[in-house]
């Protein structure tokens, strides 16, 4: 019997270790083993750490329901075994199952059960990783200082510690962090730490994780063609290790980047990809922004307004922050010709942000409120914007100032958008200011280039307030 009982406890360290290196099928073999020898042999501590373990890996498939089955099965053995370090265990993993895709609020819950149990036992390497997965909480809420603190925190418990895993776990998270904050030098400055360090220790997935990342910081600095090649060198990692949380990350700079190239058509078929994993992660929205936000880069807004609205349906569920969903719903029905409601979703969204200001201008304008669209256009800041925000902005204020008949500010506004499109060199915004100057102010044949069908109707709409005309027929004509 003891014999039986050591091999179960070796092998329970194997398929830990399995996991750890992502090494899916075998650590799912070794603890399937497990989990049958001991329910055979009525081993209730080495079924409760094989259930863990299968627990994490359902979590990692993005099979919520069986990872909430193993993984609470794992805690109400450790309960009845009064083993609080394995219970303390078992709730961190239970909790985390339910960021990725789950219940926040009962994420918070159950981490919380887990400090508690940590802190009494002063189980300081515990309390730490509790404190890694409540950022991971604070994060998706959209409490980015709070998900900063915590993993400062984390961090430096995990040092003084000597754990270097921990830590970069944690660091790799504020990494993000960071990005989100728009402090790209220190994401990318961190990003580029913890990729070394992992890549040192033979780990494949972390520096797929900050290859991702460090393609959306170069994204978002209107560096296409690098952001192209990082995510694509992450897509291959994640692909080969069979993770579909990495493919969506390294998906969404890439989409992006595909479209701002001009490969519409590659980035369609990722979209494709990246909305049938959606459906492995619960309500978790993340998968569904990130399709919604190519579509309607690409301009397709009635396919846009589809996935935003479910974006927004999957993070109100779930309890996480859903102000870049509205925006990005509200900007599809801008380009579906229906600027009404997509102010309705803007009211409830942070008028501070960028992103924000920008689709407030485009709708305000769709609706010829000049005052709004142009008091919206002036709340953008260049340093804290994106080149995608300020193209919209300016085109959307220069139709209200010419349906004012204030025709050289509107020029200026059109050669500034000009200007920061051709800077990015991004063939969308390029395209979008060509179209708008063509058929607001030299009124000349329109040449649509890379606009999808979304934007052009956006334009006929600020086209129709420009030069009164409203029929609104003027763009879908030329």
């Amino acid at each position: 019997m003891e014999d039986a009982a050591l091999a179960r406890e070796l092998l329970l360290l194997r398929a830990l270790a399995e996991v750890e290196r992502r090494s899916v099928e075998l650590a799912r073999a070794d603890a399937l083993d497990v989990l049958e020898a001991s329910l055979a042999a009525g081993d209730r501590r080495h079924e409760a750490t094989a259930r863990r373990l299968l627990g994490i890996l359902h979590q990692r498939d993005g099979d919520l329901p069986a990872a909430r089955r193993e993984l609470g099965a794992s805690v109400d053995i450790f309960r009845e075994l009064g083993d609080d370090i394995e219970l303390s265990a078992s709730l961190r993993e239970r909790g985390l199952a339910e960021v990725f895709g789950g219940s926040l609020k009962d994420a918070e819950w159950l981490l919380g059960e887990a400090e508690g149990l940590s802190a009494r036992m002063g189980d300081r390497r515990g309390q730490a990783w509790v404190r890694q997965r409540q950022a991971w909480v604070a994060f998706l809420s959209g409490d980015t200082e709070l998900a900063e603190s915590r993993l400062l925190t984390a961090a430096r418990e995990f040092e003084v510690l000597g754990d270097g895993a921990g830590r970069g776990w944690a660091s790799g998270l504020l990494a993000y962090v960071r990005f989100y904050q728009g402090r790209f030098d220190e994401a990318e400055e961190l990003a580029t730490t913890v990729r070394s360090e992992a890549a040192a220790l033979g780990d494949p997935w972390a520096p797929a994780m900050m290859d991702s990342l460090i393609a959306a910081i170069r994204l978002w600095t209107t560096r296409f063609s690098e952001a192209e090649e990082l995510s694509r060198r992450a897509l291959h990692a994640f692909r080969e290790l069979g993770d579909r949380f990495g493919t969506v990350q390294a998906l969404g700079p890439r989409l992006r980047s595909l479209v701002a190239l001009g490969r519409a058509q590659e980035a369609e078929r990722g979209m494709e990809e990246v909305l049938a994993i959606s459906e492995s992660f619960g309500d978790l929205s993340f998968p569904a922004m990130t399709a919604a936000g190519a579509a309607v880069h690409m301009g397709l807004g009635e396919r846009g307004v589809v996935i935003a609205e479910l974006a927004l349906e999957r993070g109100l569920t779930m309890g996480s922050n859903v102000s870049e969903s509205r925006v990005t719903l509200a900007l599809a029905l801008c380009q579906s010709g229906r600027p009404e409601e997509a102010l309705e979703h803007l009211h409830e969204t942070d008028k501070a942000s960028p992103y924000a200001a920008s689709v407030s201008a485009l709708a305000l304008a769709m609706v010829g409120d000049a005052t709004g669209a142009i008091e919206s256009a002036a709340l953008i800041d260049e340093s804290s914007s994106t080149y995608l925000d300020r193209v919209v902005a300016d085109v959307a204020a220069a139709a209200v100032e010419i349906s004012l008949g204030e025709h050289d500010g509107a020029r200026e506004r059109l050669v500034r958008a000009d200007v920061t499109a051709h800077e990015a060199g991004d063939v969308v915004a390029r395209s979008l200011v060509a179209a708008a100057s063509q058929a607001m102010v030299d009124r000349t044949e329109i040449e649509f280039g890379h606009l999808g069908p979304g934007w052009r109707r956006a334009l006929d709409g600020l086209v129709a307030v420009a030069l009164h005309r409203p029929d609104g027929v003027a763009v879908e004509r030329a």
